[in-house]
C-alpha cells in the first residue's frame, strides 16, 4: 500500500494529551510507513495507532481507538494470533516483554505475516503505565524462507547426486543421493575433498580443474568415483559455476552410468557378436581383419562352409541345425590358435583369420576338415557333416579385407565344384581363367534358354499420400545346382561378355508384359521401372524397340520408366541425351539412378532429360543429420525440385528415415522398411489389400493438439490443468525454460503458455527461442508481472501472440487458448494446402515439360515428313516421264511436271477424282491393267502399281514408246 504521512491520533476525546503521550506519539509516527505501532493502556484498550497501522485496515482513529486491542479488525482473521496477543498483554502487565510472529488482516482481506512485539512502559514509580505494540511486515521474508525450504527439499529428494564444492575442492553440501552413491554419511562426506573420491583427479590437478570451470562456466565429463567399500563407479558429471557477491562454488550433478555402460556392453555384444555361437559377426570380422592387415605382414584367411547343411535343418529341424552350428564353432575354435580370429559370417559359413601363421594354412585347413567330419551326437541324433574351405593370403592375394574375403570365397566355390569336403587355395588367376567366372559364364548362357531368370519387383511409395505408385524390376537368377546367385556376381560377367544385351531385352519384354497384365487386371496405376545397361542405352534403335514392345502389349507409356546411372552417360553424353529425349517423347519416365555417387556436375544435370532423381542408398541416412549441419540429401531434394524433377530415395531402412524424407519434401521412396523386392503375385496381393504408409507418419492426418504450460509454480500448473481438463487437448508442463525446450524437441507443440518470471530464463526469452526453433507454434505469456518494454518488443517482433495477466478469468483464458488453437489449425491447413499446391505445380510443370517435349518431337517428325515429301516431289519432277499419284479414295493427289505438261494443265487438276481428270483411255490402267495408249500424238505404255507402307493408293506411270502414234 502507498505510504501515508504520519499523523497524530488522539487517544481520547480530550484533544490535549499529556506531554508523555505526545512524545510517544511522535516516536511511533517516525517509525516509518512499514512499521505498525500503537499505544495501549493497562486495560488493554487502544489509545493510539500510527498511520501505517490504520492504513492497513483503511480505518479512521475514531473507529478503533477506545476499543480493546484484541477486538480491533487487525485480529479478526486469525484466532490463534488473538489468543497469543491476550497472553502477551497479561505478561506485559506483569512487566514481561513479548515477541512472536502473528497473522494480521488488511482491508483487502489479505493476511500479513508480522514480527510482533509488546513492550511495557513504566511510570516514575516503576509501575506499568502503558503498553507499546509494534509489528514489522515479514511476509516476503517468510516466503523466501519457504522457497528456500522447498528448494532444499527438492535437492535432498533428487534422484541425482548433488554436491556443492568450494574453490579448495572441499565439499560444502551434499544431498541424500550423493551419500547413497558413495556409501557415506553426510558428515563423513563433508570432511572430504574432490580428489578423495574422483579417481582421475589428485590435489595437484584440482587447481587446473577449478580454473577450467571458472573459464567456461560449466564442465561436462565422465569419470569414476570411489565407493566407501572400495569399488569404483562410472559416472557422468555436470558442473556449473555459481557466483554470488564475492562467494563462488561449484554445483555438481553426478549421474550413475553403470546401467548405461552395461546397456552399451550389451548393445556392443548384439552388434558385434553372433548370438547363436558367440563368435564375432560380419561387422567385427571386417574391423579386426582390417586391423590385422595393417599390423601383420602375412595373414591367411580361410572361409569354411558346412556342406549340405540345409538337409539337417529340413530333416531334423532348426533346433538341431542350431546345435550343429554351435558344435562346429566350438570345434573350429579348438582347432586354431588362441591368437587366430574365428567369426561367423552368416548361415553355415565361418571365417578364420590367421595372422602370421606358424604352420602352413593348408595344414590348419586339413585339421579343420577332419575335426568337422567327426560324428556329432545331438539330442540322440548322430549327425555326419563335412565342410569345404577356401584360402586366400595377404599380401599375395590382396591387402584389403573385402579383396581377401572375395578371393577366399572364389577358392571356396572351387572347392565345392571339386566335390565338397575339399580345400582350395586361391591361385590368383585372371578372370578368363578363373573357374568360378568360367562356370558362371557358361551357366549364364543357358539361363535364358532354361528359364532360370526371373523378375522381382520392389514397391516405390509416394511420400505425400503413402500409396504404392510404382515398382522397380530387379533381376534374379535361381540356378538348379548353384542356388540363388546374387546380381552383383553375374551382372558384371554379363556386361563383360555381351550377354547383357540379350538379358536386357528379356527384362524389358518381361517387365512390360507384366505391367500390361496389371493394367488389364484393373489394379491401381503402377509405373514399371527397368534398369538399362550401358550397352542398351547406346543402341541406336532403343526407343523404337521400346515403342514396339509398348504397342504390342497395349501398356500405356506413362506407366513405364527406365533408369540409368550417371556413369553410363559420361562416355557418350550427347548420344545418350538424344536416346533419353526420344524415350520421353513416347511418354516414358526417365530416372537418374544412384545420384550423388557418380560423376555428373550440375551443368550436366540441367541438360539431362530426366524426370526423377534417385538418391543413392548410401546418402539416405544423411537425412537424419541435425538441422544446423549440412545434409547432402536435403540439398539434393531442394536442387532437384528447383530443376522441376521429382526425387526418390532408395534404401530406406527405418520409419524415422521415411518420416524425415517426407518432412523434407522428398516425393517417393523405396527400401526394405516398406518392402523388399517380391514376385509379381506378392505385389498383386499387396495392391489388392491396399497396403500403404500410415498418413500420420507423413504428417497428413490430424493429431491431437498439444498445449505446453511453462511455470515454475506447481500450484499454478495444477490449477491450469484442472481448468483445461475438459478441452480435449494434450497438455504437457515444464517448470523451467530448459525443461520446456527439451519437451519441444521431443513432442510436436501447437500452443505455448508461459509464465514471465522464471529462474534462468524469462518467459519472453523462452518464447523468442521457441519462435526461432519452432516458428509454427502459437506463443502466449501468462504472468502477474508486467515488464512493459520487453513484452511490447516481443509482441512487435512476433515472438508473442498475446499477453494474459494473472490472476486470470477462467472463461477468458479458455477463449484465448481456443482462439490460439484455431489459429494454429488454420496455419497447419494453409501449410498443407501450400504443400499440395507445390506438389500440383511440380506435376503440372512435369506434364508441361513432357508436352513440350512431345510437341517438339512432333514438330521434328513433321519437318522430316515435309522434307521427305519435298524431296520426293523434286525427285519425281526430275523423272522425264509422266507420273500420277492416286490415293486410296481415287483422288488425284500428285502429278509431276511431265504429267502436267501432258495434261496441258497446272496444279488445279489435283484433288479431284482421277477418272474425271485423266483421259478415259487410262481408265483400265487405273484399275491395274497395263496397256498401250495414244495421247498427244504419241504412243505410251501405261501401268500402275499399288503402294504399301505408310502411303496408300496407286502410282500411274506412262512410258513413251519410240515413233509417232499410228
Amino acid at each position: 500500500m502507498p505510504p501515508c504521512p504520519p499523523a497524530l491520533t488522539p487517544a481520547e476525546a480530550d484533544p490535549r494529551p499529556s506531554d508523555v503521550e505526545t512524545a510517544l506519539h511522535e516516536v511511533l509516527d517516525r517509525l516509518g510507513p512499514s512499521i505498525f505501532a500503537g499505544l495501549l493502556d493497562t486495560e488493554g484498550v487502544l489509545r493510539y495507532a500510527n498511520q501505517a497501522a490504520l492504513s492497513a485496515i483503511e480505518s479512521s482513529p475514531e473507529q478503533v481507538l477506545g476499543r480493546r486491542f484484541d477486538t480491533t479488525p487487525w485480529w479478526q482473521a486469525c484466532e490463534q494470533s488473538r489468543q497469543r496477543l491476550q497472553q502477551a498483554v497479561a505478561s506485559a502487565l506483569r512487566g514481561e516483554a513479548s515477541r512472536f510472529d502473528v497473522r494480521v488482516a488488511t482491508s483487502s482481506g489479505a493476511l500479513l505475516a508480522m514480527d510482533f512485539s509488546l513492550l511495557p512502559l513504566y511510570d516514575t514509580e516503576g509501575r506499568v503505565a502503558w503498553l507499546i505494540p509494534s509489528a514489522r511486515d515479514v511476509t516476503e521474508r517468510e516466503q523466501v524462507q519457504h522457497q528456500l525450504q522447498l528448494t532444499r527439499h527438492a535437492v535432498e529428494q533428487a534422484n541425482d547426486a548433488l554436491l556443492q564444492v568450494g574453490p579448495d575442492g572441499a565439499f560444502r553440501d551434499a544431498n541424500a543421493a550423493a551419500c547413497r552413491l558413495l556409501g557415506l554419511s553426510r558428515e563423513q562426506l563433508l570432511r572430504l575433498r574432490v580428489p578423495d573420491i574422483d579417481t582421475q583427479v589428485d590435489m595437484t590437478h584440482w587447481p587446473q580443474r577449478w580454473h577450467a570451470l571458472c573459464e567456461s562456466g560449466s564442465l561436462r565429463f565422465e569419470t569414476s568415483v570411489r565407493h566407501q567399500q572400495g569399488h569404483e563407479i562410472p559416472v557422468d558429471v555436470s558442473v556449473s559455476l555459481v557466483t554470488s557477491d564475492s562467494t563462488s562454488f561449484a554445483h555438481v550433478c553426478i549421474d550413475d552410468i553403470r546401467e548405461r555402460r552395461a546397456a552399451e556392453r550389451r548393445i556392443r555384444q548384439l552388434l558385434q557378436f553372433d548370438q547363436l555361437t558367440g563368435l564375432p559377426n560380419r561387422q567385427l570380422l571386417f574391423e579386426r581383419l582390417g586391423t590385422m592387415l595393417q599390423t601383420t605382414s602375412h595373414t591367411a584367411v580361410l572361409v569354411l562352409e558346412l556342406d549340405r547343411f540345409k538337409r539337417i535343418n529340413d530333416g531334423l529341424g532348426p533346433h538341431i541345425g542350431d546345435a550343429v552350428l554351435r558344435e562346429a564353432a566350438q570345434r573350429i575354435t579348438a582347432t586354431v590358435r588362441s591368437t587366430d580370429l574365428v567369426a561367423r559370417r552368416g548361415g553355415d559359413e565361418f571365417v578364420i583369420v590367421m595372422p602370421a601363421p606358424s604352420v602352413p594354412s593348408l595344414h590348419t585347413a586339413q585339421a579343420l576338415l577332419e575335426g568337422i567330419a567327426r560324428p556329432m551326437v545331438i539330442e540322440g541324433h548322430e549327425v555326419h557333416i563335412t565342410c569345404s574351405i577356401g584360402i586366400a593370403t595377404a599380401p599375395a592375394d590382396g591387402d584389403r579385407s573385402d579383396t581377401l574375403l572375395r578371393r577366399a570365397n572364389a577358392a571356396l566355390h572351387q572347392a565345392k565344384l571339386l566335390g565338397r569336403n575339399q580345400v582350395s587355395v586361391y591361385a590368383g588367376m585372371p578372370h578368363e581363367d578363373d573357374p568360378e567366372r568360367l562356370v558362371l559364364e557358361t551357366a549364364l548362357r543357358h539361363a535364358l534358354r532354361d528359364d532360370q531368370l526371373d523378375l522381382h519387383y520392389q514397391p516405390q511409395i509416394d511420400l505425400v499420400h503413402g500409396r504404392i505408385v510404382g515398382v522397380e524390376a530387379l533381376l534374379r537368377w535361381q540356378h538348379p545346382t548353384l542356388g540363388r546367385i546374387a546380381p552383383d556376381r553375374f551382372i558384371p560377367i554379363a556386361e563383360e561378355t555381351g550377354l547383357i544385351v540379350a538379358i536386357g531385352d528379356w527384362v524389358l519384354r518381361r517387365a512390360i508384359e507384366q505391367a500390361a497384365a496389371w493394367q488389364r487386371a484393373g489394379l491401381p496405376p503402377l509405373r514399371m521401372a527397368v534398369n538399362l545397361s550401358a550397352r542398351q542405352l547406346h543402341q541406336p534403335d532403343l526407343a523404337r524397340r521400346i515403342e514396339c514392345l509398348l504397342a504390342a502389349s497395349g501398356l500405356d507409356p506413362r506407366l513405364f520408366g527406365v533408369e540409368v546411372t550417371e556413369s553410363m552417360l559420361i562416355a557418350k553424353f550427347d548420344q545418350a541425351v538424344r536416346h533419353l529425349q526420344a524415350l520421353r517423347a513416347l511418354g516414358v519416365e526417365v530416372s537418374l539412378d544412384d545420384f550423388g555417387t557418380g560423376y555428373s556436375s550440375l551443368s550436366y544435370l540441367r541438360r539431362l532429360p530426366v524426370d526423377v532423381v534417385k538418391i543413392d542408398r548410401s546418402l539416405v541416412p544423411d537425412v537424419t543429420a541435425p538441422a544446423e549441419d549440412v545434409s547432402i540429401t536435403r540439398a539434393i531434394i531442394t536442387m532437384a525440385h528447383g530443376l522441376r524433377m521429382k526425387v526418390l530415395a532408395e534404401g530406406v531402412e527405418s520409419e524415422g528415415q521415411a518420416a524425415l524424407l517426407a518432412a523434407n519434401q522428398c516425393d517417393q521412396m523405396q527400401g526394405y522398411w516398406f518392402s523388399a523386392a517380391m514376385p509379381a503375385a506378392a505385389v498383386e496381393a499387396m495392391l489388392q489389400e491396399g497396403r500403404h504408409i500410415d498418413p500420420a507418419l507423413l504428417g497428413q492426418r490430424d493429431r491431437q493438439r498439444t498445449l505446453l504450460l511453462v511455470d515454475d509454480e506447481d500450484n499454478i500448473v495444477a490449477a491450469l490443468r484442472r481448468l483445461l481438463r475438459a478441452e480435449g487437448w494434450r497438455v504437457l508442463s515444464a517448470c523451467s525454460a530448459e525443461q520446456a525446450l527439451q519437451l519441444m524437441a521431443r513432442h510436436p507443440i501447437d500452443v505455448i503458455l508461459s509464465d514471465q518470471r522464471m529462474p534462468g530464463m524469462t518467459g519472453v526469452e523462452l518464447l523468442r527461442r521457441a519462435r526461432q526453433l519452432y516458428p509454427d507454434t502459437i506463443r502466449l505469456v501468462l504472468s502477474g508481472y508486467t515488464e512493459l518494454q520487453s513484452i511490447t518488443d516481443a509482441i512487435n517482433e512476433g515472438a508473442i501472440y498475446k499477453f494474459l495477466a494473472k490472476p486470470w478469468d477462467d472463461d477468458e483464458l479458455r477463449a484465448h487458448l481456443r482462439e490460439a488453437f484455431a489459429l494454429k489449425e488454420l496455419a497447419d491447413r494453409n501449410h498443407r494446402l501450400d504443400q499440395e499446391v507445390q506438389a500440383a505445380n511440380r506435376e503440372l510443370a512435369e506434364l508441361n515439360a513432357r508436352l513440350q517435349s512431345l510437341l517438339a518431337a512432333q514438330r521434328e517428325q513433321n519437318e522430316r515428313e515435309v522434307g521427305t515429301r519435298e524431296a520426293a516431289q523434286e525427285l519425281l519432277d526430275a523423272v522425264p516421264v509422266p507420273v500420277f499419284g492416286i490415293d486410296d479414295e481415287g483422288l488425284l493427289v500428285f502429278a509431276n511436271a511431265p504429267a502436267r505438261v501432258l495434261c496441258e494443265r497446272g496444279g488445279d487438276l489435283l484433288g479431284a477424282p482421277a477418272v474425271e481428270q485423266l483421259p478415259p483411255v487410262l481408265q483400265p490402267a487405273l484399275e491395274g491393267q497395263a496397256l498401250f495408249v495414244t495421247l498427244v500424238d504419241r504412243r505410251w505404255w501405261a501401268m500402275s502399281r499399288a503402294l504399301t507402307g505408310h502411303a496408300r493408293g496407286r502410282l500411274l506411270v506412262l512410258l513413251p514408246q519410240s515413233g509417232a502414234a499410228r
